[in-house]
């Protein structure tokens, strides 16, 4: 998808399913370029948060395993390294690669103790968790003593950190970069949440316009800008309130970190920056031993191109590179496959095909299962046509007697009615199962005289495994999806002997019919106030 303001990639903008929005992007894409690979994809059950869901990738005798972004190549003493963020910059020190300078504390050191480092190293400072994430607890541009009693009062009674580190600040643009294999693949800067004023409405209204634009977005979805007492106060801050029309064209902050958990947008910057601030975040991912594939947050000087490294995720989620708010996506995925998978780079065809994670998540949840492996990607010479068809086709189960053919033939896709009376159905898989589908719309006897007509168009977008129907009531709709999933670790007393099907006579359809039915019964039951932003919004926003 392309506009003014964003490109994002044509194989993932309608191919990631709502349950997998948000965080879970991350996993999901990296699967989703496996699978579509063909390489067998099996989600694994480790009760873990559902953005952290463990899945495996298997190619002949070879098989790696993920978390999230990070594949099985990455050693653990690097993933503890990363978690540290002192440790990791003694290794980022000892290599050479520009670092804050900065010291860990334990919380219950004496104050006096902190705050004679602090007034040595000179302000301004920042203080931080050794092991915090997502940027909580994070205080950064504290200018005086004030200011930094409070923030290190702030981080070790009010958020509970027992080991902080105390560094200098840097001034520039927050940014993350992704290294693979040597590799700068994408880089974005965050910056904090915010609304542009277009001299007609509220702040309130212009947060409320901002919000349904977040939602358009796969990897904002359901995140909304909430409004309490800190932005409050900072509108306030600023001259403003909730009710203030700003002129047009003038930028009012919303909250004074750049987190996307807080509001804040990703921009891609990857062919902003340079070559030599590119070397910077490939030599951080060199200093930390077996660190094949990290995230870099950098704070970068444009002025002056230069760089400093904050710390490395070992684990970076990749939504912002995926779907940034400005900015040209970057195939990441695409880079991890090639990595763990080099033998697979060719293998890429359409049509481009995806799978619904639900049932996965919430069979998982329920604990009945420990693995799920999705069934292959079709495979052949495939093809896939949309149907347009006007007619009386109300009141005869048209759905479901498409669904079920579509079944028969092994064909993905869905049927909908639309808001003209018409009906659309996409069909796509082999050739000659779509000439067979084609010529049963156009002779059967079942819908012989319900038909007026039949437009018959190439279809090009993504599509889900299965077949749905979507907008239709229907009396007793044969499940969506023809795949059995293999499944292990299911209690056997849950699953019942398949019962014959009324709806064909095929035995073996039949089975797998009802199989399914009864899997789906199964897994379906059931800030900081101190900060001063308004320093730097000209360089963030430039």
């Amino acid at each position: 998808m392309k506009n003014s303001d964003k490109e994002w990639l044509e194989h993932l903008t309608t191919s990631i399913p709502k349950e997998a929005y948000g965080y879970m992007i991350s996993s999901y894409s990296v699967a989703l370029e496996g699978w579509r690979r063909g390489l067998t994809l099996s989600f694994h059950n480790h009760n873990k948060r559902k953005t952290e869901t463990v899945f495996t990738l298997s190619y002949g005798s070879k098989t790696h395993r993920f978390s999230v972004t990070r594949g099985d190549k990455v050693p653990i003493e690097a993933v503890k390294i990363c978690i540290n963020k002192d440790l990791t910059k003694q290794y980022l020190m000892k290599s050479g690669v520009p670092t804050p300078e900065g010291k860990a504390f334990n919380s219950d050191q004496h104050r006096n103790e902190i705050f004679n480092y602090a007034n040595k190293l000179g302000y301004p400072l920042v203080i931080k968790p050794v092991d915090g994430t997502g940027g909580h607890g994070v205080i950064a541009n504290i200018e005086n003593k004030s200011e930094f009693l409070q923030a290190l009062k702030y981080v070790t009674e009010d958020l509970n950190y027992k080991e902080i580190i105390v560094e200098k600040h840097f001034d520039g643009i927050d940014s993350r970069v992704y290294v693979i294999g040597g590799k700068v693949i994408g880089a974005i800067k965050r910056v904090q949440a915010h609304v542009i004023g277009d001299g007609v409405s509220t702040i309130e209204e212009l947060i409320k316009v901002k919000e349904q634009e977040r939602f358009n977005n796969p990897a904002l979805y359901g995140r909304k800008l909430k409004i309490d007492n800190e932005v409050q106060d900072l509108l306030k801050r600023q001259g403003h309130s909730l009710n203030s029309i700003p002129k047009k064209g003038e930028l009012v902050l919303l909250r004074t970190k750049n987190n996307v958990s807080s509001g804040g947008e990703s921009i891609d910057i990857t062919d902003e920056i340079t070559d030599e601030i590119k070397q910077i975040a490939i030599n951080a991912a060199k200093a930390i031993p077996g660190l094949v594939q990290c995230g870099v947050d950098l704070i970068i000087n444009f002025e002056k191109n230069t760089a400093v490294v904050l710390e490395i995720n070992s684990r970076p989620h990749i939504t912002a590179q995926l779907f940034p708010e400005k900015g040209k996506a970057r195939d990441i995925p695409r880079a991890i496959i090639d990595y763990y998978f080099p033998e697979t780079k060719a293998n890429h065809q359409k049509p481009f095909y995806y799978f619904e994670f639900s049932h996965v998540w919430d069979s998982f949840q329920k604990g009945n299962i420990k693995q799920i492996t999705i069934p292959d990607i079709p495979k052949g010479n495939l093809t896939s046509l949309k149907f347009t068809i006007s007619g009386n086709l109300q009141r005869i189960n048209f759905g479901s007697w498409v669904q079920e053919l579509a079944n028969k033939l092994e064909l993905n896709g869905y049927i909908e009615h639309t808001t003209n009376g018409n009906v659309s159905i996409v069909v796509s898989g082999e050739v000659n199962s779509i000439k067979k589908f084609k010529n049963e719309l156009n002779t059967s006897s079942y819908i012989m005289n319900k038909i007026n007509s039949i437009n018959e168009e190439n279809y090009d977008k993504p599509i889900k495994i299965g077949f749905e129907i979507i907008n239709e009531e229907l009396d007793e709709p044969l499940p969506s999806g023809y795949y059995p999933v293999r499944i292990e670790g299911l209690r056997k007393d849950l699953l019942k002997s398949p019962s014959k099907s009324k709806k064909t006579s095929n035995k073996k359809y039949n089975n797998e019919i009802d199989y399914k039915k009864e899997y789906e019964k199964i897994i379906k039951s059931t800030s900081w106030k101190i900060t001063k932003p308004l320093r730097i919004i000209k360089k963030i926003f430039k």
